[in-house]
């Protein structure tokens, strides 16, 4: 078995031309689905192990043969690894999946994934300035402004060299965890971030992950663009195919992202403390009912027997 360092500096050699080749880079948080969301798509057993971890792929594609290769980058320690499988001969079949768990904090899941694209975007622009001559760099430059440059939100659209893929993983706690209102505003910020960013956006679980799977296809082979954007499902969106219009931006000024957080934080705050009087209240009222049965009707009759013992008084008195 070639060691990872070999694989790295054959990547793409070893593809026949007569079949698609492509690159995954996993990142994100611990715990975010990154292993999960490999073995769900190539159906073998989760390694574990940490650093940057490597799976091969043989699938088809809409009609193609396909070698995909998937690089986890496994834990937070080792995020120096991600641009370690990119250089000249990758990066034209190279992609990000940043993984990010809907279920944890839903108060900064915004701010977690606009932390995780910005540090995507800089060591990947980094690596490929050492990697590439300048005057490649600058067609790759000149490529990705022609195809932003063709939606109407130009002037709102930050490039990204290589694409990024942000899966939105662990969707069935999302849904069962959080109100509606809630997973509205989230998803529209998440929906925010990869369109300004120039991302793609799907949310996945365990249990559905079909979406996931037809984006990764999408990266490897263009189609159809994908657009399902209903707040209350799984969103697939590919790149570049949202707009500022259909997202909805909350009234925040300068920076819709604090707009968004501002809200989700408050809609978050509101549930809780609704949830909070909802339990005192069904407390309350199960104390009563409780002081009701086992106090209240001994009370009740006591008052009885004292009114009926002075009621014989009184009828000893007259006589």
């Amino acid at each position: 078995m070639n060691s990872l360092f070999t694989i790295l500096k054959d990547l793409q050699i070893n593809v026949p031309q007569s079949q698609l080749g492509h690159s995954f880079v996993l990142c994100g948080q611990t715990q975010s689905g990154k292993s999960t969301i490999v073995s769900k798509l190539t159906s073998q057993s989760i390694q574990e192990q940490a650093g940057l971890i490597y799976t091969q792929q043989k699938t088809n594609i809409i009609g193609y043969q396909a070698v995909l290769q998937y690089f986890e980058v496994s834990g937070q320690a080792f995020k120096q690894l991600l641009t370690l499988p990119l250089n000249k001969q990758s990066y034209q079949q190279y992609s990000y999946i940043l993984a990010i768990d809907l279920s944890d904090n839903p108060h900064e899941i915004l701010n977690v994934c606009n932390a995780e694209i910005r540090y995507i975007k800089e060591e990947t622009e980094k690596k490929l300035q050492q990697s590439i001559d300048v005057d490649t760099f600058k067609q790759l430059e000149l490529n990705i402004y022609d195809k932003i440059m063709t939606h109407h939100d130009k002037n709102r659209i930050i490039p990204s060299y290589v694409p990024i893929i942000i899966v939105g993983w662990k969707y069935d706690l999302f849904s069962k965890n959080l109100d509606q209102e809630s997973r509205k505003w989230i998803t529209r910020g998440l929906r925010y971030l990869a369109h300004s960013n120039n991302c793609s956006l799907v949310f996945g679980s365990n249990q559905d992950y079909q979406l996931v799977k037809q984006t990764l296809q999408y990266n490897v082979k263009p189609s159809t663009p994908i657009y399902q954007f209903d707040h209350l499902k799984q969103l697939c969106i590919t790149q570049l195919s949202d707009s500022i219009e259909n997202i909805n931006l909350p009234p925040s000024g300068n920076n819709p992202l604090d707009g968004f957080n501002k809200i989700i934080k408050d809609q978050i705050v509101a549930v809780a403390n609704n949830q909070k009087k909802k339990k005192q209240s069904k407390i309350t009222e199960e104390d009563w009912n409780n002081y009701k049965e086992e106090k209240i009707d001994r009370l009740i009759k006591q008052f009885e027997f004292q009114q009926k013992q002075t009621a014989k008084q009184e009828e000893t008195v007259l006589i």
